[in-house]
């Protein structure tokens, strides 16, 4: 077993996959201290800064998970020879080592001040092109009636995000328009993950080298997307568009109106808002803010996941006509318990030495600012600081799965303490990688916590739906759309000792943060497989007749008609030369 060195250190931009850290910490026989610049940087720029300085000797590795982040490289450098380190070391994809010089990071340093001048020029541009924009009416476009070819639009400037709600459900609408006869192309700046093969892959190239402040990226990104993509349209005029809203991001309706194509526009929620609110507010909040209206206003459909989110949008302007609501799903034949044999299983519990006859309590998610993790955790420690005996006993052994935001809060919590030892944290585990960890836990856990600055919870959670296909007693907070999907749920804080209850329900619902009832809801499923496998059985059962991705994609696209039924019918009944708009 590798050892923590402080001579190495990893600088990354974002969590590094549980697979890719293992190979490297093979590789070095040691494991280094990991630097987050994002988690840095939420801190304040000067915390970055004085945290670089104080690296003193030892060797400042920079590892490169795949190809994409080499758009990350400069800045990387850049921070690296800021640093007192002796050596600076680049780990390649394929783990090959590259030295390199601090010199290199001052022409890194004129590239990065000339990309910084080209997304402000774009940053302006852009804001005379939303201006008018908001000022114009959505164009008029015959709707498709059959199926034909959709151009779907990732447009977010990601890199390294391998598995959270977003991956799944991508792939779901992707693969559930497919499974209902359309031609699927995909654009992205990186690879796909988890498409089916029919789906038609259209890579999109991103900046080579980012400028600051980073934000203004997304601008020249938006124009970059919008010239690559435009060249494949007039080839292939696709019946729709479909585009997954992004921060600062309308090629959407650039290409809607320039082609005369209409747009089904996906919201789960503002990003200009998630920014201020759970991570680093933006500097140009409202220039992002604009190019969310103008999606918001020129999209012919704009589909969304949950009730708050459908009030949101009205209140934004948009026409409950144009709303599609319904939550987020799962791909069945992938969160299905039967896919994994009993030996694949028992050797997963290997690799993190869990004992066989464990009963495993599973947490998995990307550890964002309203997934509850860090209750979780304050919940382990009172079990394990209150009645460790219990856990002995009944050999319950936690395995929390993923990464992110509040992942320094709960080592804090676990690490050192007499929880450490009922523990697993296993990092960044990659979405297809998923379904393996849940088929081999016992109970599921979705500790949710209301949004802090008091607005309504307007998620609807991707592992959610997942938890339920597996078949596992799930234990959740009742949060708004949580509540209403694991209905009929039994109250930890009610007495629910009813066997006619406790066939029907498919989850133990708790009150959002409340740590004991949390508590009460695990060791309830712990003492009780029977109960555990009932709520499972019955989770399932919901699940497949509610809430797979074929359900999402087919209230679309009734929606979708609907909408071309409208607009036939208010043609007939408009005088010659007027001018309808969806």
């Amino acid at each position: 077993m590798t050892k923590r060195n402080p001579e190495y250190r990893a600088l990354v931009g974002y969590p590094l996959s549980s697979d890719y850290r293992s190979r490297l910490e093979v590789l070095l026989g040691a494991v280094p201290e990991y630097l987050s610049v994002a988690e840095m940087r939420r801190r304040s720029f000067g915390t970055l800064v004085r945290t670089m300085w104080s690296m003193a000797g030892g060797t400042m590795l920079i590892p490169l998970e795949d190809s994409n982040s080499l758009a990350l490289l400069p800045v990387l450098e850049i921070l690296a020879a800021g640093s007192a380190a002796r050596r600076i070391q680049i780990i390649h994809p394929d783990l090959r080592r590259e030295d390199v010089s601090r010199s290199r990071a001052v022409f890194h340093l004129g590239r990065m001040l000339g990309a910084s001048v080209a997304s402000l020029r774009s940053a302006r541009s852009c804001r005379r092109g939303l201006k008018r924009l908001l000022d114009s009416a959505r164009i008029n476009v015959a709707l498709p009636e059959e199926t034909g070819n959709v151009l779907y639009l990732k447009t977010n400037l990601w890199f390294g995000v391998k598995a959270g709600g977003s991956v799944g459900h991508i792939a779901g609408v992707v693969n559930g328009l497919i499974d209902h006869g359309f031609g699927v192309t995909f654009a992205a700046a990186e690879e796909p993950v988890m498409l089916k093969p029919e789906a038609r892959f259209l890579p999109v190239k991103p900046p080579r080298v980012f400028g600051l402040p980073s934000e203004l990226n997304y601008y020249r990104f938006q124009e970059m997307f919008t010239d690559q993509v435009s060249s494949n349209i007039a080839l292939q005029k696709p019946d729709f568009i479909y585009q997954r809203l992004s921060v600062a991001n309308y090629a959407g309706v650039i290409l809607s109106r320039r082609y005369r194509i209409p747009l089904i526009l996906e919201y789960n929620g503002s990003e200009a808002w998630i920014a201020k609110n759970w991570g680093n507010p933006l500097r140009y909040h409202d220039l992002a803010v604009m190019a969310e209206d103008v999606s918001l206003r020129h999209a012919h459909l704009v589909v969304t996941i949950s009730r708050v989110l459908h009030d949101e949008l009205v209140e934004r302007g948009v026409s409950p006509d144009r709303i599609v609501v319904y939550p987020n799903c799962v791909d069945p034949e992938i969160f299905d318990p039967e896919r994994y044999s009993r030996e694949e299983l028992l050797e997963l519990r290997r690799k993190y030495g869990i004992a066989s006859d464990a009963k495993i309590v599973t947490f998995i998610g990307t550890f964002g600012q309203w997934h509850g993790a860090e209750v979780l955790a304050r919940a382990i420690c009172r079990l394990a600081e209150s009645d460790a005996g219990w856990l002995e006993r009944q050999k319950v052994h936690f395995m929390l799965v993923g990464d992110g935001l509040k992942m320094p809060e709960v080592r804090n919590q676990i690490e050192g303490g007499p929880a450490e030892s009922f523990v697993t944290l296993t990092g960044l585990v990659e979405q297809h990688k998923a379904p393996m960890y849940l088929a081999a836990s016992d109970v599921l856990v979705s500790p949710h916590v209301p949004n802090m600055d008091g607005s309504r919870f307007f998620g609807s959670p991707t592992k959610l739906f997942e938890y339920m296909a597996m078949g596992k007693g799930i234990v959740a907070s009742e949060l708004e759309q949580i509540g209403e999907v694991l209905s009929p749920g039994l109250r930890i804080a009610e007495d629910n000792q009813d066997d006619d209850r406790e066939k029907e329900a498919v989850a133990v619902l708790t009150t959002p943060g409340d740590v004991d009832e949390l508590i009460k809801g695990i060791r309830l499923l712990v003492d009780r497989s029977d109960l555990a496998g009932s709520l499972g059985q019955n989770a399932r059962r919901k699940v497949l007749g509610h809430y797979t991705w074929w359900h999402h994609v087919d209230s679309i696209l009734r929606t979708l008609q609907t909408t071309v039924r409208r607009n036939e019918l208010c043609k007939k009944k408009l005088p010659v030369g007027s001018n309808m708009h969806l």
